[in-house]
Protein backbone atom coordinates (compact mmCIF):
# COMPACT_ATOMS: atom_id res chain seq x y z
CA UNK A 1 0.00 0.00 0.00
CA UNK A 2 2.67 2.37 0.98
CA UNK A 3 4.61 1.71 -2.14
CA UNK A 4 1.38 2.02 -4.26
CA UNK A 5 1.19 5.58 -2.79
CA UNK A 6 4.77 6.68 -3.05
CA UNK A 7 4.09 5.51 -6.82
CA UNK A 8 1.01 7.55 -6.98
CA UNK A 9 2.76 10.87 -5.73
CA UNK A 10 5.66 10.41 -8.41
CA UNK A 11 3.03 10.04 -11.45
CA UNK A 12 1.61 12.33 -10.55
CA UNK A 13 4.54 14.98 -9.95
CA UNK A 14 5.73 13.73 -12.62
CA UNK A 15 2.80 14.59 -14.80
CA UNK A 16 2.70 18.28 -13.39
CA UNK A 17 5.61 18.67 -14.17
CA UNK A 18 5.53 17.69 -17.79
CA UNK A 19 2.75 20.15 -17.86
CA UNK A 20 4.65 22.85 -16.68
CA UNK A 21 7.81 22.18 -18.78
CA UNK A 22 5.35 22.13 -21.70
CA UNK A 23 3.36 25.61 -20.48
CA UNK A 24 6.90 27.55 -20.20
CA UNK A 25 8.01 26.75 -23.36
CA UNK A 26 5.20 28.13 -25.14
CA UNK A 27 4.80 30.48 -22.25
CA UNK A 28 8.37 31.77 -23.42
CA UNK A 29 7.69 32.08 -26.71
CA UNK A 30 5.12 34.80 -26.26
CA UNK A 31 6.88 36.64 -23.81
CA UNK A 32 9.51 37.15 -26.24
CA UNK A 33 7.62 37.46 -29.47
CA UNK A 34 5.02 39.52 -28.38
CA UNK A 35 5.12 40.88 -25.37
CA UNK A 36 8.52 42.33 -25.38
CA UNK A 37 7.79 43.94 -28.88
CA UNK A 38 4.46 45.18 -28.00
CA UNK A 39 6.41 47.05 -25.22
CA UNK A 40 8.97 48.51 -27.40
CA UNK A 41 11.38 47.05 -24.82
CA UNK A 42 13.83 45.86 -27.06
CA UNK A 43 14.29 45.49 -31.07
CA UNK A 44 13.22 41.40 -32.14
CA UNK A 45 14.90 39.90 -34.35
CA UNK A 46 12.14 38.49 -36.99
CA UNK A 47 9.47 36.52 -35.33
CA UNK A 48 9.51 32.67 -35.70
CA UNK A 49 6.97 31.30 -36.61
CA UNK A 50 5.79 29.50 -33.25
CA UNK A 51 5.05 26.07 -34.76
CA UNK A 52 8.59 25.65 -35.28
CA UNK A 53 9.12 26.16 -31.84
CA UNK A 54 6.36 23.84 -31.09
CA UNK A 55 8.00 20.95 -32.71
CA UNK A 56 11.12 20.57 -30.67
CA UNK A 57 8.30 20.55 -27.52
CA UNK A 58 8.13 16.51 -27.61
CA UNK A 59 12.07 16.47 -27.65
CA UNK A 60 11.91 18.98 -24.72
CA UNK A 61 9.94 17.42 -22.80
CA UNK A 62 12.05 14.14 -23.26
CA UNK A 63 15.71 15.67 -22.66
CA UNK A 64 14.07 17.34 -19.53
CA UNK A 65 12.08 14.68 -17.84
CA UNK A 66 14.95 11.83 -18.57
CA UNK A 67 17.10 14.01 -16.56
CA UNK A 68 14.67 14.94 -13.71
CA UNK A 69 14.30 11.14 -12.94
CA UNK A 70 17.97 10.56 -13.57
CA UNK A 71 18.88 13.00 -10.73
CA UNK A 72 16.52 11.64 -8.19
CA UNK A 73 13.77 14.38 -8.31
CA UNK A 74 11.05 12.02 -7.90
CA UNK A 75 12.59 10.00 -5.19
CA UNK A 76 10.21 10.48 -2.54
CA UNK A 77 11.51 11.04 0.87
CA UNK A 78 8.70 11.87 3.71
CA UNK A 79 11.67 13.17 6.06
CA UNK A 80 13.22 15.98 2.99
CA UNK A 81 13.65 18.91 4.36
CA UNK A 82 12.34 22.18 2.36
CA UNK A 83 15.69 23.83 1.70
CA UNK A 84 16.46 20.20 0.47
CA UNK A 85 13.72 19.93 -1.91
CA UNK A 86 14.24 23.33 -3.30
CA UNK A 87 17.87 22.37 -4.00
CA UNK A 88 17.21 19.14 -5.63
CA UNK A 89 14.52 20.88 -8.17
CA UNK A 90 17.35 23.84 -8.92
CA UNK A 91 19.93 21.32 -9.33
CA UNK A 92 17.75 19.01 -11.43
CA UNK A 93 16.57 21.71 -13.82
CA UNK A 94 20.24 23.77 -14.18
CA UNK A 95 21.19 19.92 -15.59
CA UNK A 96 18.29 19.91 -17.28
CA UNK A 97 18.67 23.11 -19.05
CA UNK A 98 22.05 22.44 -19.67
CA UNK A 99 21.14 18.94 -21.62
CA UNK A 100 18.38 21.00 -23.53
CA UNK A 101 20.64 23.64 -24.70
CA UNK A 102 23.13 21.67 -25.79
CA UNK A 103 20.97 19.53 -27.76
CA UNK A 104 19.72 22.69 -29.25
CA UNK A 105 23.35 23.61 -30.67
CA UNK A 106 23.34 20.75 -32.57
CA UNK A 107 20.03 21.66 -34.85
CA UNK A 108 21.83 24.47 -37.70
CA UNK A 109 18.88 24.83 -39.95
CA UNK A 110 18.12 27.89 -37.63
CA UNK A 111 19.38 29.40 -34.45
CA UNK A 112 17.05 29.52 -31.14
CA UNK A 113 16.30 33.13 -29.74
CA UNK A 114 19.05 33.25 -26.67
CA UNK A 115 15.59 35.46 -24.89
CA UNK A 116 13.21 32.81 -25.49
CA UNK A 117 15.66 29.85 -23.80
CA UNK A 118 16.80 32.50 -20.78
CA UNK A 119 12.47 33.03 -20.56
CA UNK A 120 11.83 29.27 -20.27
CA UNK A 121 15.28 28.49 -17.89
CA UNK A 122 14.04 31.23 -15.67
CA UNK A 123 9.94 29.82 -15.51
CA UNK A 124 10.17 26.34 -15.47
CA UNK A 125 12.34 26.50 -11.97
CA UNK A 126 9.74 29.37 -10.59
CA UNK A 127 6.84 26.87 -11.24
CA UNK A 128 8.39 23.43 -10.27
CA UNK A 129 9.07 25.74 -7.12
CA UNK A 130 5.87 27.33 -6.22
CA UNK A 131 3.97 23.48 -6.99
CA UNK A 132 6.47 21.68 -4.62
CA UNK A 133 6.21 24.34 -2.05
CA UNK A 134 2.43 24.41 -2.38
CA UNK A 135 2.13 20.77 -2.27
CA UNK A 136 4.57 20.78 1.16
CA UNK A 137 2.80 23.05 3.39
CA UNK A 138 -0.44 21.36 2.25
CA UNK A 139 0.95 17.73 2.86
CA UNK A 140 2.81 19.43 6.05
CA UNK A 141 -0.10 21.15 7.82
CA UNK A 142 -2.44 17.87 7.08
CA UNK A 143 0.01 15.85 8.95
CA UNK A 144 0.30 17.70 11.71
CA UNK A 145 -3.73 17.65 11.78
CA UNK A 146 -3.20 14.43 11.95
CA UNK A 147 -3.85 13.24 8.69
CA UNK A 148 -1.87 10.45 6.42
CA UNK A 149 0.35 9.26 9.33
CA UNK A 150 2.30 6.28 9.16
CA UNK A 151 2.48 4.21 12.57
CA UNK A 152 5.63 3.50 13.63
CA UNK A 153 7.31 0.73 16.36
CA UNK A 154 10.66 1.05 17.39
CA UNK A 155 12.53 -1.97 18.38
CA UNK A 156 14.98 -0.93 20.92
CA UNK A 157 14.36 1.85 23.46
CA UNK A 158 18.13 2.66 23.89
CA UNK A 159 19.44 6.59 23.28
CA UNK A 160 19.31 5.91 19.28
CA UNK A 161 15.57 4.66 19.69
CA UNK A 162 14.70 7.47 21.95
CA UNK A 163 16.00 10.18 20.12
CA UNK A 164 14.08 8.75 17.18
CA UNK A 165 11.49 9.35 18.78
CA UNK A 166 11.78 12.45 19.82
CA UNK A 167 12.42 13.97 16.29
CA UNK A 168 9.37 12.11 15.17
CA UNK A 169 7.75 14.35 17.88
CA UNK A 170 9.68 17.35 16.96
CA UNK A 171 8.69 17.31 13.06
CA UNK A 172 5.48 16.26 12.91
CA UNK A 173 5.44 17.04 9.29
CA UNK A 174 7.31 13.92 8.42
CA UNK A 175 4.44 11.93 9.51
CA UNK A 176 5.28 9.59 11.55
CA UNK A 177 3.62 8.51 14.68
CA UNK A 178 5.45 6.20 17.47
CA UNK A 179 2.57 3.83 18.56
CA UNK A 180 5.32 1.97 21.53
CA UNK A 181 9.04 0.79 21.87
CA UNK A 182 9.82 -3.24 22.18
CA UNK A 183 12.89 -3.56 24.16
CA UNK A 184 13.73 -6.73 26.81
CA UNK A 185 13.45 -3.77 29.41
CA UNK A 186 10.79 -3.13 30.02
CA UNK A 187 11.45 0.34 32.66
CA UNK A 188 13.49 1.81 29.88
CA UNK A 189 10.82 3.62 28.35
CA UNK A 190 6.79 4.09 29.46
CA UNK A 191 5.56 3.18 26.10
CA UNK A 192 6.66 -0.57 26.42
CA UNK A 193 4.79 -2.70 23.95
CA UNK A 194 7.04 -6.21 24.81
CA UNK A 195 10.34 -7.79 24.71
CA UNK A 196 12.13 -7.79 21.68
CA UNK A 197 11.04 -11.00 20.47
CA UNK A 198 7.41 -9.86 21.08
CA UNK A 199 7.69 -8.15 17.33
CA UNK A 200 5.44 -10.86 15.49
CA UNK A 201 2.83 -10.88 18.42
CA UNK A 202 2.70 -6.90 18.01
CA UNK A 203 2.51 -6.23 14.36
CA UNK A 204 0.03 -8.96 13.87
CA UNK A 205 -1.92 -7.98 16.54
CA UNK A 206 -2.19 -4.33 14.48
CA UNK A 207 -2.93 -5.87 11.44
CA UNK A 208 -5.82 -7.35 13.17
CA UNK A 209 -6.72 -4.16 14.57
CA UNK A 210 -7.54 -2.62 11.14
CA UNK A 211 -4.42 -0.53 12.39
CA UNK A 212 -1.46 -1.75 10.96
CA UNK A 213 2.12 -0.67 11.75
CA UNK A 214 3.79 0.66 8.99
CA UNK A 215 7.53 1.31 9.96
CA UNK A 216 9.69 -0.83 12.27
CA UNK A 217 12.94 1.12 13.23
CA UNK A 218 15.22 -1.35 14.19
CA UNK A 219 17.73 0.39 16.77
CA UNK A 220 19.79 -2.30 18.18
CA UNK A 221 23.37 -2.32 18.61
CA UNK A 222 25.41 -3.80 16.37
CA UNK A 223 26.14 -6.51 18.97
CA UNK A 224 22.87 -7.94 18.24
CA UNK A 225 23.33 -8.68 14.70
CA UNK A 226 22.05 -11.97 15.26
CA UNK A 227 18.94 -10.52 16.45
CA UNK A 228 18.56 -8.17 14.00
CA UNK A 229 18.99 -11.09 11.37
CA UNK A 230 16.30 -12.49 12.83
CA UNK A 231 14.21 -9.80 13.77
CA UNK A 232 14.28 -9.01 9.44
CA UNK A 233 13.36 -12.46 9.13
CA UNK A 234 10.37 -12.27 10.98
CA UNK A 235 8.82 -9.06 9.59
CA UNK A 236 9.82 -10.71 6.11
CA UNK A 237 6.18 -12.50 5.87
CA UNK A 238 4.50 -8.86 6.22
CA UNK A 239 3.75 -6.05 4.57
CA UNK A 240 5.76 -3.79 7.16
CA UNK A 241 8.68 -1.63 6.19
CA UNK A 242 11.91 -2.33 7.97
CA UNK A 243 14.32 0.52 8.65
CA UNK A 244 17.70 -0.30 10.26
CA UNK A 245 19.03 2.38 12.83
CA UNK A 246 22.26 0.79 14.09
CA UNK A 247 23.23 2.31 17.89
CA UNK A 248 26.12 3.98 17.61
CA UNK A 249 25.80 6.26 20.24
CA UNK A 250 28.86 3.83 22.37
CA UNK A 251 31.11 5.29 19.71
CA UNK A 252 31.85 8.59 19.98
CA UNK A 253 31.37 9.67 16.13
CA UNK A 254 32.97 12.29 14.22
CA UNK A 255 31.49 13.65 11.06
CA UNK A 256 29.89 10.14 10.60
CA UNK A 257 27.72 9.59 8.04
CA UNK A 258 26.52 6.88 5.25
CA UNK A 259 28.09 6.38 1.86
CA UNK A 260 27.94 3.25 -0.06
CA UNK A 261 30.87 1.09 -1.74
CA UNK A 262 29.57 -0.80 -4.73
CA UNK A 263 26.01 -0.96 -3.52
CA UNK A 264 27.26 -1.83 0.46
CA UNK A 265 26.52 0.43 3.14
CA UNK A 266 29.08 2.19 5.04
CA UNK A 267 29.13 3.81 8.10
CA UNK A 268 31.65 6.35 8.51
CA UNK A 269 32.39 6.88 12.44
CA UNK A 270 35.45 9.25 12.74
CA UNK A 271 35.87 11.39 9.22
CA UNK A 272 37.18 14.68 7.87
CA UNK A 273 33.79 16.71 7.16
CA UNK A 274 32.64 15.64 3.99
CA UNK A 275 33.07 17.97 0.84
CA UNK A 276 29.70 19.43 0.27
CA UNK A 277 28.32 23.12 -0.19
CA UNK A 278 28.83 24.22 2.79
CA UNK A 279 32.65 23.15 2.58
CA UNK A 280 32.59 25.06 -0.18
CA UNK A 281 30.79 28.60 1.23
CA UNK A 282 33.79 28.30 3.66
CA UNK A 283 36.20 28.43 1.87
CA UNK A 284 34.92 30.86 -0.26
CA UNK A 285 34.59 33.10 2.65
CA UNK A 286 38.14 32.35 3.45
CA UNK A 287 39.58 33.60 0.16
CA UNK A 288 37.04 36.75 0.62
CA UNK A 289 37.89 37.57 4.11
CA UNK A 290 41.79 37.06 4.05
CA UNK A 291 42.00 39.62 0.79
CA UNK A 292 40.04 41.49 2.50
CA UNK A 293 42.03 42.03 5.29
CA UNK A 294 45.14 42.13 3.65
CA UNK A 295 44.40 44.91 1.60
CA UNK A 296 42.56 46.64 4.32
CA UNK A 297 45.31 46.23 7.07
CA UNK A 298 48.43 46.41 4.64
CA UNK A 299 49.45 50.25 6.05
CA UNK A 300 49.16 48.67 9.74
CA UNK A 301 51.32 45.60 8.59
CA UNK A 302 53.79 47.86 6.68
CA UNK A 303 54.44 49.84 10.10
CA UNK A 304 54.38 46.26 12.21
CA UNK A 305 57.02 44.60 9.64
CA UNK A 306 59.11 47.94 9.97
CA UNK A 307 59.25 47.67 14.00
CA UNK A 308 60.48 43.82 14.01
CA UNK A 309 63.01 44.47 11.65
CA UNK A 310 64.13 47.65 13.56
CA UNK A 311 64.07 45.37 17.32
CA UNK A 312 66.11 42.81 16.17
CA UNK A 313 68.26 41.56 13.19
CA UNK A 314 66.56 39.14 11.23
CA UNK A 315 63.85 38.36 9.09
CA UNK A 316 60.43 40.20 9.52
CA UNK A 317 58.24 36.81 9.00
CA UNK A 318 58.72 33.69 10.81
CA UNK A 319 57.74 30.25 9.15
CA UNK A 320 57.00 27.39 11.65
CA UNK A 321 56.18 23.72 10.59
CA UNK A 322 52.90 23.38 11.75
CA UNK A 323 50.55 20.36 11.22
CA UNK A 324 46.72 21.36 9.38
CA UNK A 325 43.97 18.67 7.82
CA UNK A 326 44.74 14.97 7.36
CA UNK A 327 48.59 15.35 9.31
CA UNK A 328 49.28 17.24 6.48
CA UNK A 329 52.46 19.54 7.28
CA UNK A 330 52.78 23.26 6.14
CA UNK A 331 54.61 26.52 6.85
CA UNK A 332 52.88 29.08 9.01
CA UNK A 333 53.25 32.46 8.78
CA UNK A 334 53.88 34.64 11.76
CA UNK A 335 55.90 38.13 12.60
CA UNK A 336 58.76 37.26 14.39
CA UNK A 337 58.80 38.07 17.79
CA UNK A 338 61.84 36.59 19.43
CA UNK A 339 65.73 36.95 18.40
CA UNK A 340 66.59 33.97 15.26
CA UNK A 341 68.51 32.08 18.19
CA UNK A 342 65.88 31.81 20.64
CA UNK A 343 65.75 27.99 20.48
CA UNK A 344 68.98 27.38 19.59
CA UNK A 345 69.71 26.16 23.29
CA UNK A 346 66.21 24.92 24.67
CA UNK A 347 64.84 23.37 21.42
CA UNK A 348 61.20 23.68 20.95
CA UNK A 349 59.39 24.77 23.91
CA UNK A 350 55.98 26.13 24.80
CA UNK A 351 55.59 29.54 25.44
CA UNK A 352 54.65 29.96 28.97
CA UNK A 353 54.26 32.82 32.01
CA UNK A 354 56.54 34.66 32.45
CA UNK A 355 58.30 34.33 28.79
CA UNK A 356 61.29 36.05 27.90
CA UNK A 357 62.78 35.20 25.02
CA UNK A 358 60.46 37.62 22.81
CA UNK A 359 61.61 41.39 22.23
CA UNK A 360 59.85 44.52 23.26
CA UNK A 361 58.30 44.73 20.29
CA UNK A 362 57.62 40.69 19.49
CA UNK A 363 56.18 40.92 23.22
CA UNK A 364 53.73 43.99 22.22
CA UNK A 365 52.58 41.78 19.24
CA UNK A 366 51.83 38.27 21.40
CA UNK A 367 49.92 40.23 23.94
CA UNK A 368 47.60 41.81 21.12
CA UNK A 369 47.73 38.77 18.87
CA UNK A 370 49.09 40.96 16.36
CA UNK A 371 51.96 38.40 15.33
CA UNK A 372 49.27 36.23 14.03
CA UNK A 373 48.21 38.41 10.86
CA UNK A 374 50.74 37.21 8.48
CA UNK A 375 48.29 33.86 8.78
CA UNK A 376 45.97 34.95 6.61
CA UNK A 377 48.11 34.42 3.85
CA UNK A 378 48.16 31.01 5.05
CA UNK A 379 44.10 31.32 4.60
CA UNK A 380 44.39 32.58 1.15
CA UNK A 381 47.07 29.47 0.10
CA UNK A 382 44.15 27.16 1.61
CA UNK A 383 46.18 26.01 4.29
CA UNK A 384 44.40 27.26 7.10
CA UNK A 385 40.89 28.63 7.49
CA UNK A 386 39.88 31.40 9.36
CA UNK A 387 37.85 29.61 11.68
CA UNK A 388 39.83 26.11 13.27
CA UNK A 389 41.26 24.76 15.63
CA UNK A 390 45.03 26.05 16.07
CA UNK A 391 47.48 24.38 14.49
CA UNK A 392 50.47 22.51 16.30
CA UNK A 393 53.71 21.97 15.96
CA UNK A 394 54.95 18.30 14.77
CA UNK A 395 57.51 18.22 17.63
CA UNK A 396 54.83 18.72 20.38
CA UNK A 397 51.96 16.25 18.54
CA UNK A 398 53.80 13.51 18.91
CA UNK A 399 53.94 13.85 23.11
CA UNK A 400 50.37 15.00 23.20
CA UNK A 401 48.95 12.44 20.94
CA UNK A 402 49.53 9.57 23.48
CA UNK A 403 49.24 11.83 26.06
CA UNK A 404 45.25 13.16 25.51
CA UNK A 405 42.90 10.92 24.75
CA UNK A 406 41.24 11.66 20.59
CA UNK A 407 43.93 14.35 20.23
CA UNK A 408 44.62 13.77 16.61
CA UNK A 409 40.42 14.33 15.94
CA UNK A 410 41.41 17.71 15.52
CA UNK A 411 43.29 17.33 12.53
CA UNK A 412 39.26 16.39 11.09
CA UNK A 413 38.67 19.99 10.39
CA UNK A 414 41.11 22.44 8.80
CA UNK A 415 43.57 24.82 11.08
CA UNK A 416 42.52 28.40 11.62
CA UNK A 417 43.65 31.42 12.93
CA UNK A 418 40.94 31.69 15.65
CA UNK A 419 38.74 28.93 17.29
CA UNK A 420 35.51 27.47 19.58
CA UNK A 421 39.12 27.00 22.47
CA UNK A 422 40.28 30.12 21.55
CA UNK A 423 37.30 32.77 21.93
CA UNK A 424 36.35 30.79 25.04
CA UNK A 425 39.84 31.44 26.66
CA UNK A 426 41.67 28.42 26.38
CA UNK A 427 45.01 29.29 24.27
CA UNK A 428 48.45 29.75 25.53
CA UNK A 429 49.78 27.75 28.42
CA UNK A 430 46.36 25.89 29.65
CA UNK A 431 44.55 22.98 29.90
CA UNK A 432 45.19 21.18 26.64
CA UNK A 433 42.50 18.55 27.79
CA UNK A 434 39.78 21.40 27.64
CA UNK A 435 41.44 22.66 24.61
CA UNK A 436 40.40 19.22 22.89
CA UNK A 437 36.89 19.18 24.49
CA UNK A 438 36.27 22.43 22.76
CA UNK A 439 37.54 22.07 19.53
CA UNK A 440 36.09 18.50 18.84
CA UNK A 441 32.83 20.27 20.37
CA UNK A 442 33.46 22.79 16.96
CA UNK A 443 34.13 20.08 14.80
CA UNK A 444 31.06 18.25 15.48
CA UNK A 445 28.70 21.20 15.55
CA UNK A 446 30.40 23.25 12.81
CA UNK A 447 28.55 25.41 10.58
CA UNK A 448 28.71 29.04 8.58
CA UNK A 449 26.71 30.42 11.71
CA UNK A 450 28.96 29.11 14.47
CA UNK A 451 31.94 30.36 12.06
CA UNK A 452 30.46 33.93 12.19
CA UNK A 453 30.25 33.95 15.98
CA UNK A 454 33.67 32.75 16.71
CA UNK A 455 34.75 35.74 14.00
CA UNK A 456 32.67 38.32 16.21
CA UNK A 457 33.89 36.84 19.63
CA UNK A 458 37.21 37.30 18.33
CA UNK A 459 36.85 40.92 17.68
CA UNK A 460 35.66 41.10 20.92
CA UNK A 461 37.60 39.75 23.30
CA UNK A 462 39.80 37.04 21.03
CA UNK A 463 42.81 39.60 20.38
CA UNK A 464 43.80 40.47 23.78
CA UNK A 465 43.94 37.37 26.44
CA UNK A 466 45.94 37.00 29.57
CA UNK A 467 47.22 34.04 28.34
CA UNK A 468 48.88 35.32 24.99
CA UNK A 469 52.57 35.78 25.84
Amino acid sequence: MLQEQSRLFQRVLFFIDVSLVAGSWILAYYVRFEFFPAMDILIPPEAVPFWVYLQFLPWILIASMTVFWATGLYNHDRAERLYSLVFSVVKSILLGLLVVIASLSLYRTFNFSRLHMGIFGSITPVLMVLVRVALYMGLQRARQNGKFLKRVLIVGAGKTGKRLRDAFEEYPWMGFETVGFLDDNQSRTPDWLGAVDDLARVVKDAEESESPIDYVYIALPLSASEKIKNLVGTLSTSLTNVCLVPDLEQYDLLNGRVTEVAGLPVIHLLDETPIEFRRVAKRAIDIGFSTLILILFSPCLLVIAIAVKMSSPGPVLYRQERMGLNGKKFLMFKFRSMPVNAETDSGAVWSKAGETRATRVGSFLRRTSLDEFPQFMNVFKGDMSVVGPRPERPVFIQEFRDQVPQYMLRHKMKAGITGWAQVNGWRGSTSLEKRIEFDLYYIRNWSLGLDLKIMLLTIWKGFVSKNAY
